[in-house]
């Protein structure tokens, strides 16, 4: 008969370590909104051009898509907490470009983008060694409250973050991006203070095989492949939030509080919803479901971009979330 009190905690919040990888990520997750919301309002500012709102997206998301081979990779072969803190650095430096770009008054939006893309290449590794460490650093047994409490800090950062960006925006955006740096200096100090890891490093030869393997086991299961494409094209095709800041200032018309507002919104919803079926779950006919909610996601998207009242709007993101 097995000694349950012999057993390791299934808390996660009772591991030291862990305790200090949760804070990083706490820290950096607020300092992503801030930046995304701060960033936004100011280059839309600048420019006026809708445009410019896209290449900010598409800055951050092509280092991601460029290294999507790679940095998996480096997380299974490196030591993932020093991965963290140099991605950590860099990404303090580039908060700080972000700083010294404000006070400089600028009329040309052009640095922003290469600030960016220096941003999305950190970041394009910063996630999986992240998200691989948490294992690190928990017994087997309490692993699965270590990864909900990593969910359940994104969410929280989603809802509340965007509303700090946009008053701290408010006051000033040098001071927006001074606290994300700040935020961004103290998760690379609680990174740091981890101390030392175990990892098992995996040591087989890396090969084309091995780098696409992960595309292989997609193509091989037609209803892993057909959820992952359906999802895919929705949110490239009906993705609004990358033009809130239009929709914020000349539609709308709120402040940079009201952006963060805005912004915030999906991030109720996607709360909302996880807490309903962490409580219920799907058991039967999750194809349909997903085809149900897909359009509905579609439906509400066509709302919130009819809209010109800010409480339906908000209504409206708060149902694609």
């Amino acid at each position: 008969m097995t000694d349950t009190a012999s057993l390791p905690s299934a808390n996660a919040l009772h591991f030291p370590a862990y305790i200090k990888y949760l804070a990083a990520l706490v820290c950096h997750s607020f300092a992503t909104q801030i930046i995304v919301v701060a960033l936004g309002w100011q280059v839309y500012d600048i420019t006026r051009d809708p445009w410019d709102l896209g290449l900010i997206g598409l800055s951050q998301f092509l280092p991601a898509l460029c290294l999507v081979l790679v940095t998996g990779l480096v997380a299974d072969r490196f030591n993932r907490r020093l991965i963290l803190g140099l991605c950590l650095a860099i990404e303090v430096l580039c908060a700080v470009a972000f700083v010294t770009f404000t006070l400089s008054h600028p009329t040309d939006v052009t640095p922003v983008f290469f600030i960016l893309i220096i941003l999305g290449v950190a970041r394009a590794f910063f996630s999986p060694a992240a998200d691989a460490l948490a294992p690190n650093l928990l017994p087997r047994e309490a692993i699965p409250h270590g990864i909900s409490l990593n969910s359940m800090t994104w969410q929280v950062s989603s809802i509340t973050g965007p509303v700090l960006g946009g008053l701290l925006y408010g006051v000033s955006g040098a001071l927006a991006y001074g606290v994300a740096a700040g935020l961004v200096g103290l998760a690379a100090i609680c990174v740091v203070l981890i101390g030392h890891t175990q990892q098992a490093n995996r040591v087989n030869e890396t090969t084309v095989h091995t780098l696409l393997a992960g595309f292989k086991f997609i193509k091989s299961e037609p209803i892993v492949l057909g959820a992952i494409s359906l999802d895919l094209f929705a949110v490239l095709l009906g993705g609004a939030t990358a033009l809130l800041p239009v929709y914020a200032r000349d539609i709308l018309q709120v402040d940079e509080l009201g952006l963060g507002l805005l912004r915030a919104a999906p991030g109720v919803g996607a709360v909302a919803m996880a807490l309903w079926l962490s409580k219920y779950g799907i058991m039967d006919h999750a194809g349909k479901v997903l085809f149900g909610f897909v359009a509905a996601f579609g439906f509400f998207t066509v709302v919130f971009g009819v809209s010109t009242w800010v409480p339906l709007s908000i209504f409206a993101l708060v149902m694609m979330g």
